[in-house]
């Protein structure tokens, strides 16, 4: 992977968000880990996820109910990826590392690998968000376009109509080729090969995952073999579909930036402005939104803040605001779900067109901060 460095030295905007969400905490007493009230919540969905899995593979219902009930399997699968899972590899969901793997691990028995996802997600795209050629988010194969290209091919006109039915295959592709592309590949962090046991552990979770969601109901349910590989392939179709949804919400965006480096590699800016151009988020202020997707509508937070478990975000966003308004750094927000949805067509049409040229920003067009007062 190309090594992409920030060189702004100007560390203000950084060290006022962490001064100023440190006297929150201070303030409020709370701890910057899970509270009782997301506990409680996450339990909801790891044991929504497991009665439904139960009730499928229990053959208790008709087929032609328990096809539809497997897309809900879908949804409570990206849930609890959401709202556990991804706080959990982040290391916010507890002070306690073995809670965390343990936690972390509801991402293996979905079938997604969490140690593949820490490289890719907590590390490249955390540290590189929106630069092209960099951040693997971007990316998404050969019939879509998420970056700016010139004359791109005529079937890309058409992608902001077909893409979202190619969002269905995103966690099929991520079961089955993905997370075996990664773990074959040299590790980002370091240029090298994946300790064994990391290997194994990719391969057992896969196992766990595929026994629980294909091997016991072919066994046990009483469904036709072809029924079980229907309702599976649909269960986690549904799921890709809502991941691929919510991730593009926050980044593939009117508004946001997609800076690129310059020919020595270089990002003339900080880390932390550069997550604030290239981040937004949708619905704040909806209570669906943020049960739904544990505070991944608040991706401006959760990039600045990923430490932090996601129940403090909506504490937290007037503060990130504040601050970036002081500096002179964009805070993109889209009010309502549906909004970002339109920016996010709006932006898959411009690329497919390739009038979205002119609006990728580089990194001689990005503005330096405002003093800080």
């Amino acid at each position: 992977m190309t090594q992409v460095r920030f060189t702004a030295t100007d560390q203000r905007l950084q060290h006022d968000l962490k001064a100023r969400v440190d006297a929150y905490f201070d303030y409020t007493g709370l701890p910057r880990t899970a509270t009782t009230s997301m506990w409680l919540l996450s339990g909801f969905w790891m044991g929504g996820t497991a009665t439904v899995l139960g009730l499928l593979v229990s053959g208790l219902l008709p087929a032609w109910l328990a096809w539809p009930v497997a897309g809900v399997l879908g949804l409570f699968m990206a849930a609890t990826g959401f709202n556990v899972g991804h706080d959990a590899i982040h290391g916010a969901f507890s002070s306690n590392r073995l809670i965390n793997a343990l936690l972390s691990f509801t991402f293996d028995v979905s079938g997604a690998s969490s140690y593949t996802w820490s490289n890719a997600h907590n590390f490249v795209h955390h540290t590189y968000t929106n630069v092209p050629g960099v951040d693997h988010d971007l990316d998404p194969g050969p019939f879509m376009l998420f970056t700016s290209r010139e004359r791109p091919h005529w079937v890309y006109r058409f992608q902001h109509i077909y893409a979202f039915a190619l969002y269905f295959f995103t966690y099929i592709v991520w079961v089955f080729k993905k997370d075996f592309q990664q773990i074959a590949a040299p590790n980002p962090r370091t240029g090298k090969r994946h300790p064994i046991g990391r290997q194994v552990e990719v391969v057992v979770g896969k196992l766990i995952h595929f026994g629980l969601f294909l091997a016991l109901p072919l066994l046990v349910s009483g469904y036709a073999p072809w029924q079980v590989i229907v309702g599976y392939f649909s269960a986690i179709a549904v799921a890709g579909l809502t991941l691929a949804v919510v991730f593009q919400l926050a980044h593939v965006v009117e508004g946001t930036a997609f800076p690129t480096p310059n020919a020595d590699h270089r990002i003339d800016d900080s880390w932390a402005a550069h997550q604030l151009r290239t981040t937004a988020n949708f619905a704040p202020q909806s209570l669906w939104w943020n049960f739904f997707t544990g505070g991944l509508n608040h991706q401006v937070e959760h990039h600045l803040l990923y430490r932090i478990a996601h129940c403090h975000y909506p504490a937290l966003a007037p503060i990130v605001r504040d601050v970036a308004t002081k500096h002179g750094v964009p805070y993109h927000e889209f009010p309502t779900f549906g909004s970002a949805l339109g920016a996010h067509v709006r932006m898959m049409k411009r690329f497919g067109h390739g009038t979205a040229a002119n609006d990728v920003v580089t990194t001689a067009d990005l503005p330096a901060p405002l003093p800080a007062e």
